[in-house]
């Protein structure tokens, strides 16, 4: 080119500044350091208080009154086996036996018992219950269970004004035929007293 050099010219860039502009409204003052995908303006949810009765039990369905429940009953049946330490029984007038009191009454009361307010009740007049109860029929054992020491169960029946009906379970140990407490709860109205299937069925004696 005419016997002529040239030389390229390089230059320098810097970032000065980068500025970004929406095509709504921001309040800075308001939002100005919140970083979340919730809308903010959503009201915060309260939790549901929960209700305590006269004796300071909660009565409604949810995990944290289900838990209190078990700590009273825990506290309840382990204070009541303590007081009656020489003699965990209770007589019972329909069969008129003494019903035992023993652990896993109070490991089935725990597990089942604190599910609804009114088994918990129930558990709570646990004397009462055990005493005045009459038997229905007697039932097979739940192998899968803690009925497993026992040859058979005997449903009870008592029924409460202020809490309807409730079912008591008495284990009947094999050998022995120890009476033992087993549960005690109050159905839900939408389930049967009475599982037809597993009534043990008495064998007739032949003529």
């Amino acid at each position: 080119m005419n016997g002529m050099t040239t030389t390229e010219d390089k230059y320098e860039y810097e970032l000065v500044e980068m500025l970004f502009e929406y095509s709504y409204i921001q309040n800075e003052e308001e939002y100005e350091w919140l970083v979340c995908e919730d809308d903010p303006t959503n009201e915060v949810k309260e939790e549901p208080s929960i209700v305590l009765d006269a004796e300071g039990i909660p009565m409604g369905e949810t995990q944290e009154e289900k838990i209190l429940r078990r700590e009273i009953i825990h506290q309840y049946v382990q204070q009541w086996r303590a007081d009656h330490e020489m003699n965990p029984r209770v007589y019972n007038e329909d069969i008129k036996e003494y019903i035992k009191v023993n652990q896993v009454f109070l490991l089935e009361s725990v597990t089942h018992s604190a599910h609804r307010y009114q088994s918990t009740k129930a558990v709570l007049h646990m004397e009462e219950v055990m005493a005045k109860a009459t038997k229905v029929c007697v039932v097979k054992v739940k192998e899968n269970s803690n009925q497993k020491p026992f040859k058979e169960m005997l449903m009870m029946r008592y029924s409460s004004e202020d809490l309807g009906k409730v079912k008591m379970l008495v284990g009947v140990r094999k050998r022995t035929q120890e009476k033992v407490e087993y549960s005690i709860t109050v159905p839900s109205e939408d389930v049967p007293f009475i599982d037809k299937s597993q009534v043990r069925k008495r064998k007739k004696r032949p003529k």
